[in-house]
C-alpha cells in the first residue's frame, strides 16, 4: 500500500488499486503500529518541490558541501601572533598545495585558502610563524609568487 498523509487521515491504494482514504488510527492499525499515538508515522506528505528545498530524497547523499564559511571560526580560536597572512595566491594552488610549501618551515597547525588571492597559515608558535615570513616571501609556487607577511585584524 502507498499513504499520503491528509489531516487527521491518510489516502491509501486498496489491492484493487482504489484510492481510499483512512482514518489515522486505522492506516496504523492496518500497517500493524502499535497503538495510534503522535509521532507513529513517517511524518507528514510535502509536495517535491518541498522535498528540494529541504534537501530530501532528491539530494540524498550530498551533504551540505563545502561552502563559504564552514570553518571560517577556526582561524578566530588562534592568536594572531601564530598566523601568516599570505597573498598572490593563483587559481592553480589549493590548501594542501599551500600546507605542503609552508610545512617546509614547520609543520601548520591550519592552512585556508580565501578569496580575492589570499591565504591565511596558522603555525603552532609565534616564532615559527615569523620564521616562514622571513623564509618564504618571494618564494614561487605554481605560477604564483608569494607576498608573506605578518597577519593583521581588519580595522
Amino acid at each position: 500500500q502507498v499513504a499520503h498523509s491528509c489531516p487527521r487521515g491518510r489516502i491509501a491504494v486498496d489491492s484493487w488499486g482504489a484510492m481510499v482514504w483512512l482514518p489515522d488510527h486505522l492506516w496504523m492499525q492496518q500497517k500493524g503500529a502499535k497503538g495510534a499515538g503522535k509521532g507513529g508515522g513517517k511524518g507528514v506528505w510535502q509536495p517535491a518541490f518541498n522535498k528540494w528545498a529541504s534537501g530530501g530524497a532528491f539530494f540524498a547523499g550530498k551533504g551540505k558541501g563545502k561552502g563559504k564559511g564552514k570553518d571560517r571560526t577556526v582561524l578566530k580560536k588562534f592568536d594572531a601572533s601564530q598566523k601568516v597572512w599570505v597573498g598572490g595566491i593563483t587559481a592553480d594552488v589549493d590548501w594542501k598545495t599551500l600546507q605542503e610549501h609552508f610545512n617546509s618551515i614547520s609543520k601548520t597547525k591550519w592552512v585556508e585558502v580565501l578569496p580575492k588571492g589570499m591565504a591565511c597559515v596558522v603555525y603552532p608558535t609565534a616564532e615559527e610563524a615569523q620564521a616562514a615570513i622571513a623564509t618564504l616571501n618571494g618564494s614561487v609556487l605554481g605560477t604564483a609568487t608569494l607576498e608573506v607577511d605578518v597577519w593583521t585584524a581588519k580595522s
